[in-house]
């Protein structure tokens, strides 16, 4: 099985799950002062929401894209009993041509989840000059998760191809039994 690519693995997660939103990454919480004060913003691997709707909430206006369909109505679900407008997209993020079809955003986020580096230099022409690319994921493989392998980690290799973007800041860091490494590129 392929943890991070499977989208079946996904819907049967997602349908899983309670009827209650998870609370947003706390790491996205603590970088806002590295975001632009508003504007647009792509949430990339999105899940079900937990990271879209905080950022609405914060006034931005967010298109959330997924290959989970269960994922992505419990998102609507979600934005829906939280009073936030967000635009969903399904998407195959193994893809080539994934962000085709996409607009151009102040802020790209993705959350725990490693995009194959070939799509980094596609994702990053639709970041707009001075946009932001926030990146955050596994650097170990945690003990808790036997799902996750060397394959969803994220590693500074991921990122040799953005070009004309500036890494702003990198963190390595723990939550609890996760070690974590968050990157944030802005395009120059």
């Amino acid at each position: 099985m392929i943890y991070m690519g499977n989208a079946g693995w996904w819907d049967n997660r997602f349908d899983a799950r309670g009827a209650k939103l998870m609370m947003h990454d706390v790491k996205l919480e603590e970088d806002m002062n590295y975001f632009p004060v508003k504007g647009n913003v792509l949430d990339v691997a999105c899940g079900d929401g937990r990271n879209s709707i905080f950022l609405s909430k914060q006034g931005y206006v967010v298109d959330a894209i997924d290959f989970s369909k269960v994922a992505l109505d419990r998102l609507k679900h979600f934005a829906k009993t939280e009073g936030q407008s967000i635009r969903t997209t399904q998407v195959d993020l193994s893809d080539k041509a994934a962000f085709a079809k996409f607009d151009e955003y102040d802020l790209i986020i993705i959350n725990h989840f490693r995009l194959d580096k070939s799509l980094f230099p596609e994702l990053k022409n639709h970041l707009k000059e001075n946009g932001v690319l926030w990146v955050n994921g596994f650097r170990e493989i945690p003990g808790n998760n036997p799902n996750i392998s060397v394959r969803d980690l994220l590693t500074d290799d991921d990122f040799t191809e953005l070009e004309k973007c500036t890494l702003e800041s990198k963190d390595t860091y723990d939550n609890g039994e996760h070690k974590l490494v968050r990157y944030i590129w802005i395009k120059r």
